[in-house]
C-alpha cells in the first residue's frame, strides 16, 4: 500500500479531511437543522433563522472565551488555550554550516562566548528544549543528507536521524527570542556541523481568537435583525398595537 495522498498545502490525508468535513456538515444538518425546523413552526422561517443564529453565536462566544481564558471552568488550576490549537512553539533551523553560525541574529556572532551557555539541567523548560533541539537538528541534517543522496523519506535505505550525534549544545537569548547552536556529526564520518536555531513562539490560541471574533461579529450582525423580526411579528399578531386591556381576569 502506497503512502496516503495529502491535500495541497495541508499535512493531512485528503480522505481524512473529506470524511471530517462530511461529518461536520451532517452534524449541522441533523442537530442544528432539527432545531431550526422546530423553531419555524413557532416563529416562521426568517425569525426562526435569526433566533437560531443569535443563540448559536452567543453560545460560541461563551465557548471560545472558555477556550481562551479558562475562567476556572475546570477548577482553580484551569489552563488556558483549551480549544483548537494553532501551531505549537517549535525550534526552527536557520542554517547548518561546517564552520560558522547564522547571521540572522547579532548574538550568533558571539558564539561560543557569553551570553552563550550550556543548558541548565535544573530548568525544566530548558531540559525539554534540549530534547526538542536535538530532534530538530538530527531531523534537519538527515533530510539534507537524504536529499543529497536522492533518497525519499519512505525509502527503506534512507538515513535515519539516529545516524547523527549531538556533540555540543548551547543556548542564548536575543531580546525575547530564544536561540540555540548545536554541533553534530554523522556517525559514519564527516565534518562537524554547526546548526543555528531559533524558537518560534507559534500561535496556539489563533483559532480560538478566530472563533471568538467571528462569533461576536455574527452576534452583532444578527441581533438587530432579530429585533426587527420580533417587532414585525408583534405588529402582525396584535394589529400594530398592544391588545386591549379589559382589567384583571
Amino acid at each position: 500500500m502506497g503512502p496516503a495522498k495529502s491535500c495541497i498545502g495541508l499535512a493531512l490525508d485528503c480522505g481524512t479531511l473529506l470524511k471530517g468535513a462530511g461529518v461536520t456538515v451532517m452534524a449541522f444538518i441533523l442537530f442544528v437543522g432539527s432545531i431550526y425546523l422546530l423553531l419555524t413552526t413557532i416563529f416562521g422561517r426568517w425569525m426562526a433563522f435569526t433566533v437560531l443564529v443569535v443563540c448559536f453565536a452567543g453560545w460560541m462566544i461563551i465557548q471560545s472565551s472558555l477556550w481562551l481564558f479558562g475562567f476556572w471552568s475546570q477548577g482553580p488550576a484551569t489552563p488556558t488555550n483549551l480549544g483548537p490549537r494553532g501551531s505549537e512553539p517549535s525550534w526552527v533551523v536557520l542554517e547548518a554550516s561546517p564552520d560558522a553560525t547564522s547571521n540572522a541574529y547579532p548574538v550568533f556572532a558571539q558564539y561560543p562566548s557569553e551570553p552563550w551557555a550550556p543548558p541548565d539541567t535544573a530548568n525544566k523548560d530548558q531540559a525539554a528544549d534540549v530534547q526538542t533541539v536535538g530532534g530538530a537538528v538530527t531531523t534537519f541534517l538527515t533530510d539534507q543528507l537524504n536529499e543529497q543522496l536522492g533518497l525519499a523519506t519512505d525509502d527503506p535505505t534512507a538515513i535515519s536521524p539516529t545516524a547523527f550525534t549531538i556533540d555540543n549544545l548551547q543556548f542564548a537569548n536575543d531580546g525575547n527570542t530564544s536561540l540555540a547552536v548545536a554541533q553534530s556529526h554523522y556517525n559514519g564520518g564527516g565534518p562537524l556541523w554547526t546548526v543555528s536555531l531559533y524558537k518560534n513562539s507559534g500561535s496556539v490560541p489563533r483559532y480560538s481568537y478566530m472563533f471568538l471574533g467571528g462569533s461576536i461579529l455574527l452576534f452583532l450582525i444578527f441581533l438587530p435583525m432579530l429585533d426587527r423580526a420580533e417587532k414585525k411579528r408583534k405588529a402582525f399578531l396584535t394589529g400594530g398595537g398592544a391588545p386591549p386591556w379589559y382589567g384583571p381576569a
